[in-house]
């Protein structure tokens, strides 16, 4: 090409080409926690549950359901419904 540069020239582009890097791992790094957040929140949103259960397993022929209950899993069942689900969400997803 028969141009020559500097040595300031030769570092400055050596540091736009590491801070591209970077950025670039960082969309990366990104992309796999949106992922990954929303695999857990799908996984999350078809548990059943309600104030009786943690996890619904499934239903008897009468219509009542069975599973595990909040007190199964440690957790309070007089704690708001919402209260129980995100401590549920937290320590077993």
């Amino acid at each position: 090409m028969g141009k020559t540069f500097t040595k300031e020239e030769i570092s400055k582009e050596k540091q736009a080409i590491e801070a591209y890097k970077r950025q670039q791992q960082q969309k990366k790094i990104k992309i796999r926690q949106k992922r990954l957040e929303k695999k857990q929140q799908s996984e999350y949103s078809m548990l059943e549950q309600d104030d009786m259960f943690c996890y619904i397993a499934g239903y008897t022929f009468g219509g009542a359901p069975y599973g595990l209950t909040w007190e199964e899993v440690g957790i309070d069942s007089d704690l708001p419904f919402d209260m129980k689900a995100e401590l549920y969400k937290k320590g077993f997803m």
